[in-house]
C-alpha cells in the first residue's frame, strides 16, 4: 500500500493554508518570544547606544560594531530556535496516538511535510525580518547611512544558517520517534564529524609516536555551530555550503517521512539502518571518551597514558553498546540475546586490532623516513615556550640539511627514551628540559609527510641549533617575516629592552620596557645586515642557550626582547606581528635608540 494514497479528496497536494494558518496560530508564542529576544538584544541596545552619543562617526563606528555582533549572536539563537521549531511542528511523530490522528486528515503526507517545514522557516524568518527593519528604522532615526546592506547581510546569513540548523534538526526528528533521543540525535550530529575525528586524533597520540596531531580549521568547519562562532567570520561560501546541506537533509527527511511507519513512534531509532547506525556511533564516542578521560587521569601517575587506555576503553565499549541496545530495543532486558553479545564482541574485536596496530606499528608508518632523493624541501619549526605554537619555521632544500633532518627523524623514531614520546595535544614545555621539533616533508611526488619529537639529545639541540642560527637561513626567514613596508605600520617598538643593550652613557633614554623606531623604513635593511653577518638568528628555543650564552658573541645576552610592528585596521583594531630578537643586533638597534 503507497502511503500517498488519497483517502479524501483535496485541492492542494503539496501544501495545505490551513495546517499552515494553524501553526502560526497555536505556536505564536514561540516565535513571538523569539521576536522579543532578537529585539532586546540588537535593535534596543543599539537605540540607546546612538542616542548617548551625537558624533556622526562615532554612531557609524558604534552601528558597525552592533550589527556584526548582532550576526554572531543571531548564529546561536538561530542553533536553539532549529531544535524547538523543528520539535514543535514535528513532535505529533512522537506520540502513536497523534500520528495516528494526524495522518488521517484528507491530505498526502507530502503535503504535510512540506506545510511543517514552512511553518518551522516561518517561524525564524518573521522574528529575523522584525528585528532588521527595527534596525534599519533605528539607523533612519539617527541618520546613520551606509550600514543598510550590512544589516540586509546579516539577515540572508541568519537564514542560511537556521537552514542548515533546521534541517539537521527536521532529520533528527524524522530518524527517531522519542523526543528526548531526538534532541540527542540533533547534538550529535552538529558535534559527532567534530568529536569522532578528534578523538581519534587523541587515541592516536597514545600510541603513534612522532604523530603531529594539530587541529585544523577544516576539522573544526565540521561542527557548523563552531565554525559560524570562531574569532574569524565564517565564509561566505561556507554558510551557502551550510544552507545547501540543511536543504538536503529536508528533502531527505521528505522521503523519509513517506515511508515512516505510524506504529513506530516511541522507538528509539524509527529505521533499521538508524538503529545499527546509533549503536555504532554511540559506542564509539562512549569508548573514545571515556577511555581517552580515565587513561589521561590515571595514566597520568605513571606516565604510561597507552597502557591505561585499553582496559577502561572496554570498559566504556560496553557501556556504549549496552545502553544503546536497550534505548533502542526499549528494555533492560538485553543481556540473554546473543545478537546483542555478538555485536559487542565484534566491536571489542576491532578496538583491541586497532590498538595493537597503532601500539606496535603494524603497518610501519611510524617508522617511515623518506629517501633524501625523494624529498623535494622539508619544513622545522618548535614549539615555543608554554607550549606555544612557534613562528619560526624554516625551509630547507640544500641535501646535506635534509640529510641531517632525515638522521634526526630516524633516532627519534626509533629512541625508547619515555620523554621522546612525552607529548600532549597542547605541546610540550622547553622550560621542563624538553620540546618539540616539527617536521613536513614536502615530496617530490607532491605528498607530504608530517611528523613532530621530542629534543632529548645535547648533540641533536647543538645540531639543530646550529641550523636556525645559521646567516643564510635566519637572513631568508626575516626576508619572509618582516614586512615588506615597515613604514606601513602605525608603530614599530621593541620591547624589553635593558639598560645592557641601551650601552654606556644611554642610561638617561632608559625608558623601561619600550623604545619606538626612529627610522622605520630603514628598518627592513638593518635587520637583513644583521641576519646575514650572523648577529641576529632565528629564535627558537633550540638555540637560546647556546647562541645567547656570550661564547659565540661576546658580550651577547637573551632578554626576552620583542620586535613588534602595529599597524591599524578599519574597524581601528590593531595587527601586531611580533618577532623576538637577540641584544646583538647592531644595526637595528641604532634605529632605536635616541
Amino acid at each position: 500500500m503507497s502511503w500517498e494514497v488519497w483517502t479524501m479528496k483535496s485541492k492542494m497536494s503539496f501544501f495545505d493554508p490551513t495546517l499552515l494558518k494553524k501553526n502560526l496560530g497555536r505556536f505564536a508564542p514561540a516565535w513571538a518570544l523569539l521576536s522579543l529576544a532578537l529585539f532586546l538584544n540588537l535593535p534596543l541596545p543599539m537605540l540607546r547606544s546612538l542616542s548617548s552619543e551625537g558624533v556622526p562617526a562615532y554612531r557609524l563606528s558604534e552601528a558597525r560594531r552592533f550589527l556584526e555582533n548582532g550576526e554572531t549572536l543571531g548564529y546561536v539563537y538561530a542553533f536553539f530556535a532549529a531544535l524547538l521549531f523543528a520539535a514543535l511542528v514535528f513532535k505529533y511523530l512522537h506520540r502513536t496516538r497523534d500520528a495516528y490522528m494526524m495522518h488521517a486528515f484528507p491530505m498526502t503526507r507530502s503535503c504535510q511535510f512540506v506545510t511543517n517545514a514552512v511553518s518551522g522557516l516561518l517561524f525564524w524568518l518573521l522574528p529575523a525580518l522584525f528585528t532588521v527593519l527595527c534596525s534599519l528604522g533605528v539607523l533612519a532615526l539617527f541618520g546613520v547611512s551606509g550600514c543598510g546592506g550590512l544589516a540586509w547581510a546579516m539577515l540572508g546569513r541568519w537564514l542560511l544558517a537556521f537552514l542548515c540548523f533546521y534541517g539537521i534538526a527536521v532529520f533528527a526528528m524524522q530518524l527517531s520517534g522519542n523526543t528526548v533521543i531526538a534532541v540527542m540525535s540533533y547534538g550529535a550530529l552538529n558535534f559527532m564529524f567534530l568529536v569522532v575525528p578528534l578523538l581519534c586524533l587523541l587515541l592516536a597520540g597514545f600510541y603513534f609516536k612522532g604523530f603531529d596531531y594539530e587541529i585544523s580549521g577544516n576539522i573544526l568547519r565540521l561542527a557548523p555551530i563552531v565554525e559560524l562562532l570562531r574569532d574569524n567570520p565564517a565564509e561566505l561560501c561556507m554558510l551557502w555550503i551550510y544552507g545547501g546541506l540543511g536543504l538536503a537533509l529536508l528533502a531527505l527527511s521528505w522521503y523519509l517521512y513517506r515511508l515512516r511507519h505510524v506504529e513506530r513512534a516511541g522507538d528509539a531509532m524509527v529505521y533499521p539502518w538508524a538503529r545499527i547506525a546509533f549503536r555504532l556511533l554511540f559506542t564509539l564516542c562512549v569508548t573514545l571518551g571515556f577511555g581517552w578521560l580515565m587513561a589521561t587521569i590515571f595514566g597520568s601517575f605513571r606516565g604510561s597514558q597507552g597502557d591505561e587506555f585499553l582496559p577502561f576503553a572496554l570498559i566504556g565499549c560496553v557501556l556504549g553498546w549496552f545502553a544503546s541496545s536497550m534505548m533502542v530495543e526499549r528494555t533492560v532486558k538485553v543481556f540473554k540475546n546473543k545478537k546483542v553479545w555478538l555485536g559487542f564482541a565484534a566491536c571489542a574485536a576491532v578496538l583491541i586490532l586497532a590498538v595493537i596496530g597503532l601500539k606496535y606499528d603494524l603497518l610501519g608508518f611510524q617508522r617511515k623516513v623518506p629517501e633524501t632523493e625523494q624529498i623535494a624541501s622539508v619544513e622545522i619549526w618548535t614549539t615555543g615556550d608554554y607550549g606555544e605554537p612557534g613562528t619560526d619555521c624554516i625551509e630547507l632544500t640544500q641535501a646535506a640539511d635534509l640529510e641531517l633532518i632525515r638522521d634526526f627523524h630516524g633516532r627519534a623514531a626509533q629512541s625508547t627514551s619515555p620523554e621522546s614520546s612525552r607529548r600532549d595535544l597542547f605541546g610540550s614545555y622547553s622550560y621542563d628540559g624538553y620540546s618539540d621539533v616539527h617536521i613536513l616533508y614536502h615530496l617530490k611526488d607532491g605528498g607530504t609527510l608530517r611528523r613532530a619529537y621530542v629534543v632529548t639529545d645535547d648533540s641533536d639541540y647543538q645540531r639543530l641549533g646550529a641550523i636556525f642560527a645559521r646567516p643564510d637561513v635566519a637572513e631568508a626567514w626575516y626576508e619572509k617575516t618582516i614586512p615588506q613596508r615597515p613604514e606601513d605600520y602605525s608603530h614599530v617598538t621593541i620591547y624589553g629592552v635593558t639598560e645592557h643593550i641601551l650601552g654606556p652613557g644611554n642610561e638617561e633614554y632608559f625608558g623601561g620596557d619600550e623604545l619606538e623606531c626612529k627610522n622605520p623604513a630603514a628598518l627592513r635593511e638593518a635587520i637583513l645586515t644583521d641576519a646575514r653577518a650572523g648577529r641576529l638568528p632565528v629564535m627558537n628555543f633550540l638555540n637560546r642557550d647556546a647562541y645567547f650564552s656570550g661564547t659565540e658573541i661576546e658580550g651577547s645576552s637573551y632578554n626576552e626582547i620583542y620586535l613588534c610592528f602595529e599597524r591599524k585596521r578599519a574597524n581601528t583594531a590593531e595587527d601586531i606581528l611580533q618577532i623576538p630578537i637577540a641584544d646583538s643586533a647592531q644595526e637595528t638597534l641604532k634605529l632605536f635608540l635616541p
